[in-house]
């Protein structure tokens, strides 16, 4: 599943591309995928990407009618945009879709589209397991989109009194409170347990139980993993895709704790393994001797 720093490499892709881009035409091959699609089509043809941004893990490309259509890769998706020379950009899920020709079997929506000098391009949404969605949201709707999220990880709004005072009533462990959208967004579940390696903090520890002085230092950590994740474009498992040009992340090269169950502790050394648990359905991998 793309998390926060995949759909942020995968935003910072797609704006050095799909700028000032007209669309001609956009053809849905899965109702699913577009809900609305019949009474938005019209306020998306003839208009341009004006801006790429983000919210959480949603993409919201704004057009050239102040309209926004927001994207939500969910589990599976990608957003592959293909130059008129085969040239591809873009991310979200690594699969086949990444090198295969396109459209494929799980293709649902297609933009066609024209740049400045009348070339031909596409935009392609691909959705192998058909939870990801696109929506189409005028200004005054976004605030109502995005109620239920609470700051960004990378947001000045999301301060060490926001999260005391949040967590002071939650018994839930530290590493589901983090990973709650509605407390903040960002924070998945890779990301999740470098941060408390990181910050030396047992991903067992409830909420509520953190000092001020432990909250401070785990927010440090988060910020720094998602920065982290963020340059190395994303964490890209699947080494079959991995370095496709323009696609893939590296940032898997750099995990400490994540996967790496019955590994030696990074800082404990030889005598001292890497565990895996089950927290919220989830795996979870820290040190039981340097993480209290």
């Amino acid at each position: 599943m793309p998390e926060l720093p995949e759909v942020e490499s995968l935003r910072k892709n797609l704006s050095l591309v799909l700028l000032q881009k007209k669309i001609t035409d956009v053809q849905l091959l899965r109702q699913k995928s577009f809900p609305s699609f019949e009474e938005k089509k019209d306020l998306l043809i003839g208009q341009q990407f004006v801006e790429i941004k983000r919210r959480a893990k949603i993409l919201d490309l704004v057009l050239s009618n102040s309209q926004h259509l927001l994207i939500h890769l969910k589990m599976t998706g990608q957003l592959i945009f293909v130059d008129k020379d085969g040239q591809r950009f873009g991310g979200g899920h690594p699969s086949a879709d990444w090198v295969n020709d396109l459209p494929s079997k799980h293709t649902r929506v297609i933009f066609d589209l024209l740049d400045r000098q009348r070339k031909v391009t596409k935009l392609f949404f691909n959705d192998m397991r058909v939870f990801g969605w696109l929506k189409v949201k005028s200004q005054d709707k976004l605030f109502k989109e995005f109620a239920n999220y609470g700051p960004d990880i990378n947001d000045d709004q999301l301060t060490i009194k926001y999260l005391l005072e949040t967590a002071k009533n939650r018994q839930i462990s530290i590493k589901q409170f983090i990973m709650d959208n509605q407390v903040l967004a960002g924070v998945g579940n890779i990301y999740a347990s470098e941060a408390l390696f990181r910050a030396k903090i047992s991903p067992l520890r409830k909420a509520n139980s953190l000092s001020k002085r432990e909250m401070s230092r785990l927010l440090l950590e988060m910020r720094q993993i998602i920065d982290m994740a963020i340059a190395y474009g994303g964490t890209t498992f699947d080494g079959h895709y991995v370095g496709v040009d323009g696609l893939a992340g590296s940032f898997q090269e750099h995990l400490e704790v994540y996967g790496q169950e019955n590994q030696s502790c990074p800082d404990c050394g030889k005598d001292f393994k890497i565990k895996r648990i089950k927290l919220g359905g989830r795996s979870s991998f820290y040190c039981e001797r340097c993480q209290r």
